[in-house]
């Protein structure tokens, strides 16, 4: 089959799938949706995004839709009599009150300029038009994640069609997709970034490209504060882009030059920021003393660790990457868990078995491909490693939330189609892509089933 058509299939999927989503989820039951609308809504209404303030008769009018809705009952709280006033009062709700100061303004100023298309809209339509947009930069992401797999394989290959295919078939990668949350657009900004990086390893890094993909990280920034996790990973991409040019040796020059091009740029665009907009330069120093915070208590034996802490976020961590719903009190059969852990293992182990005949120089695979799928596996470590960093040693403190992982998405459907196929010939590479498509298919709607049948009761 033609590729263009079948990205074209895929895509259509994906927004089916996506309306599909927003319609069985009822208003307000994604993490933290009242209070990202709260903040779309001060910008829309006529807040500079450097400097916006809560409105407490937003939040009340919110409050009410939150009560029609039917939201204590979801979220398994008692139904306050009578409604609160603010979020801060409101049941559940008290305990992360507003995005404002939290995040950085980008997402927000855009889904501000979606809710000034119509101004005599009720809440819930414009709650749904920002759903809508997040379904949106969901089927871009989509898309890049097909253009990550071609870059390393081909556009022929049939992992291009499976990769896109289980992004867009992961239950809660949709589920926060079609949420009002700055995720789907730093994911879409995650997935453009590795693209680059993948793109640019293959045609070569000039001064011009380096400078695009500075740019790219730093919109990512104003995004979402998660995008330091890739904005860390450069070195280790200019540094693994480095090891594999030949025949010329190893050019430690070269990497200290480009080492010292990269920080100069980045303390230049932080500088301005602090000089033009600090409070929004402020959000990076408070995540950043909060990452300090939680090593140097961790390293003084401060932070407590109950029996079987880690076990319990390991399996939450799990949960929540394949589904977790409703504020995350809500999650599949443990059956089928099980059964993802295995896929699970059966994935990394076919990536383990490739880099150690990578290691042993023993793959078949041609220079740009191996290097494309070192630079994913570093991805993925680095995504990884930075969350357990960040909320696994919070200790009790922490929460679960796999859905952080999605920042780099292309790396683990990537991976998770590629480590598959290790085990078996490549002429089954079509067969293997297209059954774990099928069964993602599968899982999904089990999934959909399963929302359904919550929000029924």
């Amino acid at each position: 089959m033609n590729y263009k058509l079948t990205l074209l299939i895929i895509i259509s999927a994906s927004l089916v799938l996506g309306i599909i989503y927003i319609v069985i989820i009822p208003p307000w039951q994604s993490p933290d949706e009242p209070t990202h609308f709260e903040y779309a809504k001060v910008l829309a209404e006529g807040d500079p995004p450097w400097a916006p303030h809560p409105r407490p008769e937003l939040q009340q009018k919110i409050i009410v839709s939150l009560d029609r809705y039917d939201y204590w009952r979801y979220v398994l709280v008692e139904k306050p009599s009578p409604l609160p006033l603010t979020f801060k009062t409101t049941p559940f709700l008290f305990i992360a009150p507003s995005q404002i100061g939290k995040n950085p303004p980008l997402y927000y100023w855009l889904a501000a300029q979606v809710l000034r298309l119509s101004s005599n809209l009720s809440i819930e339509s414009e709650l749904y038009r920002l759903r809508a947009l997040s379904l949106l930069f969901r089927i871009l992401t989509v898309a890049f994640v097909w253009a990550c797999a071609a870059e390393i394989f081909g556009r022929y290959s049939p992992i291009c069609p499976a990769a896109a295919g289980i992004t867009a078939l992961l239950p809660q990668f949709m589920v926060i997709g079609t949420s009002i949350s700055p995720d789907p657009c730093v994911d879409f900004f995650g997935a453009v970034a590795i693209y680059l990086v993948l793109r640019f390893q293959r045609t070569g890094f000039t001064f011009r490209r380096i400078l695009i993909l500075l740019l790219w990280h730093g919109l990512g920034l104003l995004i979402n504060y998660k995008f330091l996790i890739l904005l860390a990973a450069l070195p280790g991409i200019m540094l693994i882009h480095l090891c594999r040019q030949r025949p010329r040796a190893f050019a430690f020059k070269k990497l200290i030059l480009w080492s010292g091009v990269f920080i100069v740029i980045l303390l230049m665009a932080y500088a301005g920021l602090v000089w033009y907009f600090p409070r929004v330069a402020r959000i990076f120093i408070i995540r950043i003393n909060i990452l300090y915070l939680t090593l140097s208590s961790c390293l003084q034996g401060k932070t407590y660790f109950p029996p079987g802490f880690w076990h319990w976020f390991h399996a939450e961590l799990f949960k929540s990457f394949w589904l977790k719903y409703g504020w995350l009190k809500y999650e599949l059969p443990l059956f089928f868990y099980l059964v993802l852990k295995i896929a699970s293992l059966i994935a990394l182990a076919g990536v383990g078995l490739f880099l150690g005949r990578w290691v042993l120089k023993k793959t078949k695979f041609s220079e740009q491909a191996r290097g494309g799928i070192i630079t994913l596996v570093f991805y993925a470590a680095v995504a990884l490693g930075a969350y357990y960093l960040f909320w696994g040693l919070k200790g009790t403190n922490t929460t679960t939330q796999g859905r952080h992982l999605f920042i780099v998405m292309p790396a683990w459907a990537i991976l998770f189609i590629f480590g598959w196929s290790r085990f078996f010939p490549s002429r089954y590479e079509k067969g293997v892509s297209n059954s774990l498509l099928a069964s993602f298919a599968i899982l999904n709607a089990i999934s959909i089933l399963c929302i359904i049948a919550t929000y029924l009761q």
